[in-house]
């Protein structure tokens, strides 16, 4: 899980002293252990893109992708686990269902079904791209209705399905 937080040096002097902070603004990554932290590069000022590339390399990935040879499998393996599907047209996992994965990964299962899957996305009726779909047991798959694909939208409609309940504030 990703944390971001904030460290005003002149208040907090020997935080930024033991973290070996010299200039600033500076940006740190902590990535799991045993990885070290590092400092963000800033050659020509620091844009969010760097920000972003240098710590979702971080994030995990329990996305597993789907095909017509696994998706049986995919669906009738572990059949009380609710399963949480992406339809998509790109080519890999977008970081934030690779995010929610991670994040429910004691809880749901999640696949990735690309777009040349045409079978799968008749068999589900899935017309347009990106579709959110969660499966559960034997019930009529559940389709996210919203228009926004930020994580907090896809954490609340996921968080309901979810076997346990995680508290709004715990997603943070």
């Amino acid at each position: 899980m990703i944390r971001i937080g904030s460290v005003d040096c002149k208040a907090f002097r020997t935080i930024c002293d033991k973290e070996d902070i010299k200039e600033y603004p500076s940006y740190k990554v902590y990535p799991p252990t045993p990885m070290p932290a590092f400092l963000v590069p800033q050659e020509g000022g620091l844009e969010t893109d760097t920000l972003k590339k240098a710590a979702y390399r971080y994030i995990g990935n329990r996305v597993v992708e789907i095909n017509s040879n696994n998706a049986q499998t995919f669906i009738q393996d572990n059949p009380m686990q609710p399963k949480m599907l992406l339809f998509t047209e790109t080519k890999s996992a977008p970081m934030v269902f690779r995010a929610l994965s991670t994040y429910f990964d004691k809880t749901l299962e999640f696949g990735m079904v690309k777009k040349e899957e045409a079978d799968l996305a008749k068999q589900y009726k899935v017309t347009k791209f990106p579709t959110f779909m969660l499966i559960k047991n034997k019930e009529k798959p559940i389709i996210y209705d919203g228009n926004s694909f930020t994580y907090s939208e896809l954490f609340e409609f996921i968080n309901i399905y979810s076997e346990t309940f995680v508290f709004v504030g715990d997603q943070e």
